[in-house]
């Protein structure tokens, strides 16, 4: 067999019709490759990927490095989410027989976290679960606006905090939306539920679905070249492990 350019872990998907590569700070490397598919031909493919392969890899080890640079917990002093233009100021309440820490609007633009404030993951998931509320209740009416307007339609939408995705589509019509989608501008949000709508047409990325995104996305592909730096606009709180880097064959 062939030397391998990069370590790499290999994945065997059932479900995958390409090969696949995917940029993590958990696992480095990863190649999904369908069933059958001859695993010795991984580093012929590696050769002919290693720009983009380098490239992933230096922007996750510079992701990882400036969250390492904020690794010391601490709640957050501010949080905006740029899609609402909306920013809250955060203060914190310790308490000692709350056995639960939770996240109450206090007023406009005002936030407290309430509980075992020294507890950091607990105020995480206390956190988490008010990031999720916020989501479900802007982004699902909004993607329901953006079906309407486009005569797209589908059959429910889940909220959730993908690790890897901003948005996905079932072939069962359900469209999931990554909650932290709210750290990015309106513009963004727009193009992941445009994008994941037009899979309610064509469930791939064929020229015939690019060619529906731009019908309704004009400038998607200045949009779409900036998906791999999203994830910068996450603040650690939010889940610092949520980042990846994959592209397909």
């Amino acid at each position: 067999m062939r030397e391998s350019l990069f370590k790499y872990h290999l994945k065997v998907s059932p479900r995958r019709r390409s090969i696949g590569f995917r940029v993590s700070p958990q696992r480095g490397l990863e190649v999904v490759i369908p069933h059958g598919y001859d695993p010795s031909q991984v580093p012929a493919l590696l050769v002919r990927k290693q720009r983009w392969i380098r490239a992933a890899l230096e922007r996750v080890a510079s992701l990882r490095a400036h969250y390492e640079a904020e690794a010391v917990w601490c709640l957050p002093p501010q949080i905006t989410f740029t899609a609402l233009g909306l920013t809250w100021e955060v203060s914190a309440q310790r308490t000692e027989h709350d056995t639960r820490t939770t996240v109450r609007e206090t007023g406009a633009g005002k936030l407290l976290v309430v509980g075992a404030i020294d507890n950091e993951q607990a105020c995480r998931a206390a956190l988490a679960r008010w990031l999720l509320r916020q989501a479900h209740r802007h982004l699902a009416p909004e993607l329901a606006r953006v079906s309407r307007e486009l005569g797209l339609s589908y059959r429910r939408v889940l909220i959730k905090r993908q690790k890897t995705r901003w948005g996905s589509c079932s072939r069962n019509g359900t469209i999931s939306l990554n909650a932290k989608l709210l750290f990015h501008s309106p513009e963004t949000v727009n193009y992941v539920m445009i994008h994941e709508l037009c899979h309610r047409v064509e469930l791939n990325h064929s020229a015939r679905f690019w060619r529906l995104v731009e019908r309704h996305c004009p400038d998607y592909r200045s949009i779409d070249r900036q998906r791999r730096e999203l994830w910068k606009a996450v603040p650690p709180w939010a889940e610092a492990s949520a980042l990846a880097y994959r592209q397909t064959r």
